[in-house]
């Protein structure tokens, strides 16, 4: 009787609407990657038809990982999906999803156009950010930012923090889906204890911090050589630690990622941390930081759980999208 119920409101919410998702370019090895075959999959749930934009160009992207998002490229695909769009026959049901609103920033402007009766974004950062790739120049980009906006009905962000950062005022906050993982490891050590898997940005690394650590504890820290997401949740999966220093973030996957395959993330206590994270796994001083990382190599601070709810992002995201 539950699954028939189940099955009949799902059906019901469909109302014979149509999606169309844009990506952002599918840097290998970044989140936006897996948008291509999981959102299309998940979101088919909720909508009568999913349509991906730039799926016909996935065979020219390049094999970059752990890096930014390379620009030329993200403009050149961009550019495709605005060709893509341009040539459709819009549809009154039709809903839109653009994934990230402000990298590198050049649909929204068509929506000014050639609008869907319905658009929806996602924003994952901003220029106002520390250290931003466009911090350098943030008075000429945020004001587009903010303006590209309006467009939309809402804009979806990850936290109560980058909403507050942003502040709009049609801001809705929903935490980004769980990551796709497969612990492709049946038994395992765990052979890495203090270990980082930021990228090598002045973002996401405060180096200092991770000297000090590495004195403390007399040992260097573990970096992944990843080729594929199994290798990297592989490595998380035996690993005891993993220390995040990062000067900006706005929500932190890569805390999910360490949550979800048994390692222990310790993060500073402020940005989107908080939001994510207990306070026993959360720094204010380097002191602090020493000390909960002997705790957890000593078995005394488990992996901890999760204080938001990434599990329920698509249905969230359809409700809004077709209320």
């Amino acid at each position: 009787a539950t699954a028939t119920a189940t099955a009949t409101a799902t059906n019901q919410s469909k109302n014979m609407t149509r999606l169309i998702i844009v990506p952002q370019y599918p840097t290998k090895l970044r989140y936006q990657e897996w948008w291509f075959d999981r959102f299309p999959e998940e979101f088919s749930q909720y909508f009568d038809e999913v349509i991906v934009l730039g799926g016909g160009a996935l065979h020219t992207i390049e094999e970059i990982g752990n890096n930014f998002a390379p620009v030329e490229a993200s403009i050149e695909f961009e550019l495709f999906q605005i060709q893509v769009y341009n040539s459709m026959k819009l549809r009154k049901d039709d809903c839109l999803l653009l994934c990230d609103l402000s990298f590198p920033g050049l649909f929204a402007n068509v929506l000014f156009h050639r609008r869907t009766d319905r658009c929806f974004a996602i924003c994952h950062a901003t220029s106002k950010n520390a250290y931003d790739y466009f911090a350098k120049d943030r008075k000429r980009k945020y004001p587009i930012e903010k303006a590209s906006a309006k467009i939309f009905d809402c804009i979806f962000v990850a936290t109560e923090y980058h909403k507050k950062k942003l502040g709009w005022e049609h801001i809705i906050v929903q935490p980004f889906p769980n990551p796709p993982c497969n612990k492709t490891v049946q038994a395992y050590m765990k052979i890495y204890p203090i270990v980082s898997v930021a990228r090598d940005s002045i973002q996401k690394r405060t180096k200092h911090i991770e000297k000090e650590v590495e004195k403390a504890f007399n040992t260097t820290l573990f970096r992944p050589n990843i080729i594929t997401w199994d290798d990297y949740f592989n490595f998380l999966f035996m690993s005891k630690v993993l220390l995040i220093t990062s000067k900006e973030e706005t929500y932190g996957y890569q805390v999910l990622d360490a949550v979800l395959n048994d390692c222990i993330p310790v993060a500073p206590n402020h940005l989107s941390y908080p939001e994510l994270l207990p306070p026993e796994y959360l720094y204010n001083t380097l002191n602090e930081l020493i000390s909960i990382i002997i705790k957890a190599l000593q078995n005394k601070l488990p992996v901890p759980k999760l204080l938001v709810k990434p599990d329920h992002f698509y249905q969230n995201v359809s409700m809004y999208m077709k209320s």
